[in-house]
Parts: structure tokens; sequence; C-alpha cells
């Protein structure tokens, strides 16, 4: 599905929209990566992080903020990120950033808790006319973050 920019004086708030929660984190960081120089880095070395948290909340933001932080410790321009592993019932993620050893072109100061939304819409009416049984849903995720540049 993907992510939009959502309009803000002057930070970036990027809104990520798909079937799960975990895609939905992916389109963030794919939002967040563009902002990074992303379409200017080639995928030729990757990194993995492993993260557990108590709310989904926090997950998206500790998570991403060590993204941040790697990237800039190595430094790393991120391109992709993929989940390996997710589980729901522990808030437990693993994933791996593709990207390029290189200093990436803007910078991101913070992955901020403002504004921060996290939502499961349900939609019963498309869960019809997708052809599934009477009383299904269709659902899909969104999550809405503000970064500080």
């Amino acid at each position: 599905m993907g992510y939009s920019f959502l309009e803000h004086r002057s930070d970036i708030i990027i809104l990520g929209k798909n079937v799960s929660f975990e895609s939905a984190l992916v389109d963030v960081a794919a939002g967040m990566f563009s902002q990074m120089g992303a379409e200017h880095a080639k995928e030729k070395e990757s990194f993995e992080l492993e993260f557990v948290a108590p709310t989904k909340e926090q997950l998206v933001v500790q998570l991403l903020t060590e993204i941040i932080a790697e990237c800039e410790t190595r430094p790393f321009t991120p391109k992709r990120m993929e989940v390996f592993r997710f589980d729901h019932a522990k808030l437990s993620i693993a994933i791996r950033v593709y990207g390029e050893n290189k200093v990436s072109e803007n910078i991101i100061k913070a992955v901020t808790y403002h504004e921060l939304r996290i939502e499961k819409k349900i939609d019963e009416k498309a869960g019809k006319e997708i052809g599934k049984n009477a009383g299904t849903e269709a659902a899909s995720w969104e999550i809405q973050v503000l970064f500080d540049i």
C-alpha cells in the first residue's frame, strides 16, 4: 500500500498504510529512508536488529530510533527494510536493513511520540466485497510518525 508525507510546518510526518502492522512499519521506514537519501543508495551491505517492546508505540519509536542510530554510527544510507520475524503476542521484531556504507544525505534528529498514531482499521463492507463470508472483515493498519529533522 505504501507511505505518504503529511503536511507539517517544520518536521516530517510519515503515514504508512498496509494490510499488517509489520508491513505498515516497513512503509514508514521506507518513507524515513527516502528522507535520508535512499534513492541514491545501493543495496550493497546490510545490518540486522532485534527488538522487544511492551507496546506497539514503543516498538515503532524505539526501532526507528535504533535504525537512525545505526546509520549514524557506521555511517550507512538505508535503502530498504525487511521484517524476517515478528511476534504479535510478544511484540518482538527482527529486521534487516539494506543499503550502502556512506553518509546519509539528510539527518533525522529524532523519532517522536508526538502525533504518533497506530490504528487497525476494520472494513466489514470491503471484507464482504472481496468474497469473504458474511460477518468477516478486511483489516488494514495505519502508522503515523512525526520525525524531527
